[in-house]
């Protein structure tokens, strides 16, 4: 993989980790799509380097929120108030993506990523993403119950083709949130999990040992830029616009990749 391809997998990393259109069917389908070689580089290493970039910017977007909610919960402790605290309702949605990835992420690693299972979740979160703008319940604030229920859809996201942000978001919207606090909830109910996935892979790296550090760093400083820049589109995006338009690019991508699939085997 040369350092223009590490670019744009890093970039690639860094949209469709916070668009709602699946990284994991992107980074299968398209380097299976142009036949794209590693080369000499380690994919491992590559990808805990990008899934770092991706983690800052999530903190980089996010840095205000966390430390303001720090805040309150501090100022309630000191009250005795713990009934509405952000953190704790991040924390409990962040137990069935934990428990859930453990118990299955060989199975999903073997098996799940195909292009097939892409097309299949692709298609039926698309579906699911047009009925949530349509209908949801009344609205409401996030709870702990809530936060929860969340929490078990991110875990859904292990699935390559469903998009963490596209079901965390789909859920929130269908269970009345707002549609700013259904993104800001999604989102920072994310960072534990990004973080926590790319510390976890880390153990096996042996960083920057080689001749290929530029490739890692700048496919990493990509997908930190990209996911910025993405995750700040979104979030202003979708305060005055509905999931709609990605539904339509991710039924058009199952597509695309049916129609690679159909051609490959003649």
């Amino acid at each position: 993989m040369t350092t223009t391809e590490c670019v744009l997998i890093g970039t690639m990393q860094g949209v469709t980790e916070f668009l709602p259109i699946s990284s994991s069917a992107h980074l299968i389908a398209v380097p299976w799509l142009f036949k794209m070689d590693t080369g000499s580089l380690d994919k491992l290493i590559f990808d805990v380097m990008v899934h770092f970039g991706t983690a800052f910017a999530l903190l980089a977007v996010y840095t205000g929120k966390i430390y303001y909610a720090c805040i309150d919960d501090l100022r309630n402790m000191r009250h005795g108030v713990f009934r509405d605290s952000l953190i704790l309702k991040i924390a409990v949605g962040t137990v069935p993506a934990v428990v859930l990835g453990v118990l299955f992420k060989d199975f999903i690693e073997m098996y799940l990523r195909t292009p097939y299972v892409s097309v299949f979740s692709l298609i039926g979160i698309s579906l699911l993403m047009l009925f949530a703008e349509r209908f949801h319940l009344s609205r409401r604030n996030v709870g702990y119950g809530l936060a929860l229920v969340i929490g078990i859809c991110q875990a859904l996201a292990l699935v390559p083709g469903v998009s963490r942000s596209g079901i965390t978001i789909t859920m929130g919207l269908l269970l009345g949130l707002k549609r700013s606090e259904a993104v800001d909830f999604a989102f920072l109910l994310s960072i534990p999990i990004v973080f926590g996935v790319s510390f976890y892979e880390a153990r096996h790296v042996p960083f920057l040992q080689g001749g290929e550090d530029l490739a890692y760093t700048v496919g990493a400083f990509s997908a930190f830029v990209s996911g910025v820049l993405s995750l700040t589109f979104l979030i202003n995006y979708l305060r005055r616009h509905s999931l709609d338009v990605f539904a339509y690019y991710r039924v058009a991508l199952a597509i695309v990749i049916l129609v690679f699939i159909a051609v490959r085997s003649l």
